[in-house]
């Protein structure tokens, strides 16, 4: 990468073996109503499966007869056709909102607070930018490249994983000058570029020339990790020791079946 990049000053690179979530009192003190609603998710999830699964039996019984019962009619079996797909929908979107609701639950301080015997929650925690299903952190401070995923990850989120051209277009929208770590690098394998959820980039926005695996004229440092360039619009590979900005993401707060277990989104 150009020049100006190996001006910067930077520190060894301090990798972390493990990141344990970080919980605040409030999170400590407001747990139970959250406990509540991830107890009643699975229940509800349970029940609807139990549903699902007597349609199924009830469905395969007539279906092996090859001709249905004097009481049931060709319109009674329809609607219990429709009833079936309805229930399974229902109980995917529940088994959904549950799964969310306990990877987030160590961070429901950040989205939810407790009033009047409710939980009202929004998608994203404070400070933070949502588009489509994600949120995402875009932060003012500077780290490396470890660090800033250390930072990510003691907020219940990772680096982000860029995978369209309307993604890249909001990091740009919402970056400000200077550049950003993504979730992106080669350090494993050379050349190989993975994200940080282990899955192998598919389409890259790279600036020209790039990756050239160094951010040095006499290329004497590898560069295995990735910033977004938010003036070109475009990636750039450079030392993961540099000290720059970080960009976030994590899932939204978006549950199908809010009104089902009084969470609202504000």
């Amino acid at each position: 990468m150009y020049s100006t990049i190996g001006q910067i000053s930077h520190k060894s690179l301090r990798a972390q073996d493990t990141v344990k979530p970080v919980f605040s009192e409030k999170a400590r003190k407001g747990s139970h109503p959250y406990r509540v609603v991830a107890v009643s998710l699975g229940f509800l999830c349970a029940l609807f499966l139990a549903a699902v699964i007597g349609l199924c039996v009830h469905y395969v019984s007539v279906s092996e007869n090859g001709s249905l019962s004097q009481n049931c009619s060709v319109m009674d079996f329809q609607q219990l056709t429709a009833n079936y797909s309805t229930l399974t929908k229902v109980k995917d979107d529940l088994q959904r909102d549950y799964n969310l609701m306990l990877q987030k639950y160590p961070f429901l301080d950040q989205y939810c607070t407790f009033v009047s015997q409710k939980s009202m929650c929004r998608p994203c925690p404070q400070r933070w930018k949502q588009f489509a299903s994600k949120c995402y952190y875009f932060s003012t401070e500077t780290h490396n490249w470890m660090d800033s995923r250390s930072s990510c990850l003691k907020q219940g989120a990772d680096l982000v994983i860029i995978e369209s051209e309307e993604e890249q277009e909001f990091i740009n929208k919402h970056t400000g000058e200077g550049l950003y770590w993504i979730g992106l690098n080669d350090s494993e394998t050379e050349g190989t570029w993975l994200w940080v959820d282990g899955s192998p980039l598919q389409k890259g926005f790279w600036q020209s020339g790039e990756p050239n695996n160094s951010y040095r004229p006499d290329r004497s440092d590898p560069a295995d990790c990735v910033v977004n360039v938010r003036h070109e619009k475009v990636w750039a590979d450079t030392s993961c020791h540099l000290f720059w900005m970080w960009i976030c993401e994590t899932e939204a707060l978006l549950l199908t079946h809010a009104d089902m277990h009084g969470l609202t989104s504000d």
